[in-house]
C-alpha cells in the first residue's frame, strides 16, 4: 500500500467513526446542527478523498447519502429515528466498500445488492414535494433575468481574442480557512485540469495572508484568479470542483463578459483585486468600466408576469481602513498534531530501551572511580536520558476515550438484537494507556461488554417487574491508580446467579462437589474454559468460550481481573493493567544472591526490620505498622534463595489495588530505570515474576510480579 492510501485508510477509518458517534449521539440525546453537521461532514469528506484516488463505488454511493443529510441540514428532511438507523447502515457499506477499494478487491455479489438496498432506502427518504407557487415565481423571474444578462454578455467584447471552438474562461477560486482540514489538495483540483485545455494565467491572491506572527499553518488564506482555454462548458468546469463546493468559494464566467467581472469584484470585496488583475495583463483597465446591474425588489407575483426594470449602481470597494483592521485581527489558535506510523516509534522504544541499559553501565562505572568530573557526566546524561525516555513514551501514551467510542455501536447493536433497552455510559476518556495494551485489550473488552448486556442486564419487562426502570444501565470507566490504570464494566442488571455458576461448574468437572468455595472463588468461575450461564446458543454467546481467553489475555498484559457481584443490584468487573510494557521506574532490591526489581509505583515505604520490631512479632508474620497489622511475605522463602551474608533486614511495604503486604528483603539499592523484556515461554508463568531486566554490570534481575504475590499472602491468612 502507498503512503497516500495509507493516510486515505486512516482518514477514512477516523471519518467513519466521527460519523458512527454523531450517529449514537443523536440516537441517545437527540438531534442538533451539531450532530447534522458532523455526519454531513464525515460523508462528505469520504466523497472527496474517495474521488481523489478513482474509487467511483464510494463516490457514487456517498454522493446520494451526501444528498439526503444535505436536505436534512437545509431542514427540508427531518433526521428520524429510522434515518438514523439507516445511516449506521450506510456507514458500514461505505466501510466495506473503502476497503474493497484500497486492496484492489472485486465488490462480491452480496455487497452490490445490499448497497443497490440501501440507495433505494435512500432515495425514498429524499424529499420530493412539489415546488410551491412561490417557488415557481422566483424560478421563472430568474430565468428572466438570465436571460437579460446573457443578452448583455453577447453585446460586449472580448479583451482577449478566443481561439475558434474555444472559450476562454476566469476561474475565481478562494479557499475557505478550514480547507486544509478536509484532507483535500489544491494541486489534485489543478492536475484536472490538464486534462481538459490548458491554464493561460494563473494568478495567486495573497492579500489576506497575515503576517508571519499571526499565521496558523493549519488555514488557508489563498485565493487564485485562473484563465482557463478549453472546450469544455462551464457546467464541466465546476464539476471538478464538485467534491470541495462547501470548502471553497468559485465563480466561473467566459473571460469576455465584463458584466460578470465587475460584479466579481463586488462580491470579493478586496480592494486591491482590480489593481491585481491588471497588473498581472489579466485584464485591460477599460474592461471594468462596465457597472453591476442589481434588481430591484418587487412583488414576485407581478415580477412573474412582468419583469422590474433594472438601475445601475456602481461598485462600492472596501475602505482601505476596514482592510487594515481585518489583516491585524490574529488568527486563532488550534493544537496541532502530527500523524506518524506507530512502527517508527516502537524503533525509538527499543533503542530507548538499549541507551536505557548502556547508561546503566556508565553509571555503575562512574560510580565507582575517583574522576568526579566523569561522575557528574554520567549523571546528568543519566537525567537527560530519562527525560529523552519520558518524552518518548508520552508518544505512546493514547487517551482511551477513542478506542471506548467504539464499544457504543457494539453495545447499541447488541441491545437491539436482543430487545434490551440500555444506557451505555464511557467516562474516563481522558486516561491515557500505551497505546500496545489498547489495541491489545481492545477484543476482551467487546466480549466482556457483550456479556454484560446478554447475561447482565434484564429485559425491560423484567426490569419492571423487579421494580426497577425498564432501561439498564452499563458503564464502562477508566482511571490511574497506584500506577496503574483501572478499567471497570459495571452494570445495573440483575447480578450474577452463584448457584447457577456452581451448578454447571461441578457438571462441568471444574470442581468437584464436596466443595469450600467463598463467593468471590464462585464468581470468578466464569472465567473457566468451557463454562457458561447461557441456556441456549446464539450469535452472541452460549458456547462457553471467551472468557478464559479474556483473562489470558488480560494477564499477558500483566493485568489482573477481579469481579463482584450483587444479587437483583448487578455486576461489576475490574481490570487493571500496567501503563506501558516497555520501560518502568523500578526500586533494585537483592534477596539472597539475586537482585529483583520492584515497580516503584507500587512501594508505599520502605524500613528497617530490626530488634525491636522482631520482638514485637513474637514470632509471628506479621507487624505493627503504625498502628495497623501489616502482613509480611519473606522473598527468600517464597523464592527458595539461599540464605544471605548480609545482618540487615529491611521491610519493602507494596500497595496493590486497595491491599497492603511488606515484602522481607535483604539489600536496598534505590530507585532503577528497568526496561522490560520477556522471560520467553519456558518462564513465562513462573509465580511472583512477570519479566526481567538488564543491569549496567551485565547481571540478569528479575521484575517482581506484586500482585501475585499480596495474592498468595492474602491466601494464606
Amino acid at each position: 500500500m502507498t503512503e497516500e492510501l495509507e493516510l486515505f485508510a486512516e482518514d477514512t477509518e477516523e471519518q467513519l467513526q466521527f460519523m458512527e458517534n454523531a450517529l449514537l449521539d443523536a440516537t441517545e440525546s437527540g438531534v442538533d446542527d451539531e450532530k447534522i453537521g458532523a455526519i454531513f461532514r464525515a460523508m462528505h469528506t469520504i466523497k472527496g478523498t474517495a474521488g481523489m484516488f478513482g474509487f467511483d463505488d464510494v463516490v457514487s454511493f456517498t454522493h446520494v447519502a451526501e444528498n439526503l443529510l444535505d436536505e436534512v441540514r437545509k431542514g427540508n428532511a427531518e433526521l428520524t429515528p429510522d434515518m438514523l438507523a439507516l445511516m449506521l447502515k450506510s456507514k458500514d457499506h461505505v466501510d466495506a466498500l473503502a476497503q474493497l477499494s484500497i486492496n484492489e478487491e472485486d465488490i462480491t455479489s452480496e455487497i452490490t445488492e445490499a448497497g443497490e438496498a440501501l440507495l433505494v432506502q435512500l432515495r425514498e427518504m429524499m424529499p420530493g414535494a412539489e415546488p410551491t407557487m412561490e417557488e415557481k415565481i422566483e424560478a421563472n423571474q430568474a430565468k428572466m433575468q438570465e436571460a437579460e444578462t446573457s443578452k448583455a454578455q453577447l453585446e460586449e467584447t472580448s479583451s482577449m481574442p478566443e481561439v475558434e471552438g474555444e472559450a476562454v474562461w476566469h476561474i475565481s477560486l478562494r479557499l475557505k480557512e478550514d480547507f486544509f482540514t478536509t484532507g483535500m489538495s489544491v494541486l489534485s483540483i489543478f492536475n484536472f485540469f490538464q486534462d481538459m485545455g490548458e491554464v493561460l494565467m494563473n494568478v495567486p491572491v495573497l492579500s489576506h495572508v497575515p503576517t508571519l506572527k499571526e499565521l496558523n499553518a493549519q488555514k488557508s488564506y489563498m485565493g487564485f484568479e485562473i484563465l482557463f482555454q478549453t472546450e469544455s462548458s462551464k457546467e464541466d468546469i465546476e464539476e471538478i470542483f464538485e467534491f470541495v463546493e462547501d470548502d471553497i468559494e468559485l465563480s466561473v464566467f467566459q473571460q469576455a463578459d465584463t458584466a460578470s467581472l465587475a460584479k466579481l469584484i463586488e462580491i470579493r470585496g478586496e480592494a486591491s483585486l482590480q489593481s491585481l488583475l491588471v497588473e498581472e495583463g489579466v485584464y485591460e483597465e477599460e474592461a471594468f468600466s462596465v457597472q453591476v446591474v442589481e434588481t430591484v425588489p418587487s412583488d414576485p407575483v407581478v415580477a412573474a408576469v412582468q419583469p422590474e426594470p433594472v438601475k445601475v449602481v456602481p461598485a462600492k470597494p472596501v475602505a482601505k481602513k476596514e482592510v487594515k483592521e481585518a489583516e491585524k485581527k490574529p488568527a486563532a489558535k488550534k493544537s496541532s498534531s502530527l500523524r506518524v506510523d506507530s512502527s517508527k516509534i516502537d524503533v525509538l522504544i527499543n533503542q530507548m530501551s538499549e541507551m536505557v541499559i548502556a547508561n546503566a553501565r556508565i553509571v555503575e562505572i562512574s560510580e565507582t572511580s575517583d574522576n568526579m568530573e566523569l561522575e557528574e557526566s554520567a549523571n546528568l546524561l543519566n537525567e537527560l536520558l530519562e527525560q529523552v525516555r519520558d518524552g518518548i513514551m508520552d508518544i505512546r501514551m493514547m487517551q482511551v476515550g477513542d478506542s471506548f467510542a467504539k464499544f457504543r455501536r457494539i453495545v447499541n447493536d447488541t441491545a437491539k438484537k436482543i430487545g434490551k433497552d440500555i444506557d451505555f455510559v464511557i467516562s474516563g476518556g481522558e486516561t491515557e494507556l500505551d497505546k500496545t495494551v489498547i489495541e491489545k485489550i481492545s477484543d476482551p473488552l467487546v466480549h466482556m461488554l457483550r456479556n454484560s448486556v446478554d447475561h447482565g442486564v434484564e429485559t425491560p419487562e423484567q426490569r419492571l417487574a423487579a421494580g426497577k426502570t425498564g432501561k439498564g444501565r452499563v458503564d464502562l470507566r477508566a482511571y490511574p491508580d497506584a500506577g496503574t490504570i483501572i478499567i471497570e464494566i459495571e452494570d445495573n442488571g440483575n447480578g450474577i446467579n452463584k448457584e447457577k455458576v456452581l451448578e454447571k461448574a461441578i457438571s462441568a468437572g471444574i470442581v468437584p462437589a464436596n466443595h469450600n468455595l467463598s463467593d468471590k472463588e464462585i464468581y470468578e468461575l466464569i472465567f473457566a474454559a468451557g463454562l457458561s450461564t447461557a441456556d441456549t446458543v446464539s450469535d452472541i454467546s452460549g458456547r462457553g468460550v471467551g472468557m478464559d481467553v479474556v483473562k489470558r489475555n488480560i494477564e499477558d498484559l500483566r493485568g489482573t481481573l477481579d469481579i463482584d457481584s450483587t444479587p437483583g443490584k448487578g455486576s461489576k468487573i475490574t481490570i487493571r493493567l500496567p501503563l506501558t510494557l516497555a520501560i518502568i521506574d523500578g526500586f533494585l532490591i537483592q534477596v539472597g544472591e539475586t537482585k529483583y526489581v520492584v515497580p516503584l509505583d507500587m512501594i508505599q515505604e520502605c524500613i528497617e526490620l530490626d530488634d525491636e520490631v522482631k520482638d514485637n512479632m513474637n514470632g509471628n508474620q506479621f507487624i505493627n505498622l503504625r498502628g495497623e497489622i501489616l502482613p509480611l511475605l519473606d522473598v527468600r522463602e517464597y523464592f527458595n534463595e539461599e540464605p544471605s551474608s548480609v545482618k540487615r533486614e529491611n521491610v519493602v511495604i507494596v500497595k496493590y489495588a486497595d491491599q497492603s503486604v511488606g515484602l522481607k528483603v535483604d539489600e536496598l539499592y534505590g530507585e532503577h530505570q528497568t526496561v522490560i523484556k520477556p522471560l520467553g515461554e519456558t518462564f513465562h508463568q513462573v509465580p511472583g515474576i512477570s519479566g526481567g531486566s538488564i543491569l549496567g554490570s551485565g547481571e540478569v534481575s528479575l521484575i517482581v510480579d506484586v500482585p501475585s504475590l499480596i495474592d498468595y499472602k492474602l491466601k494464606q491468612l
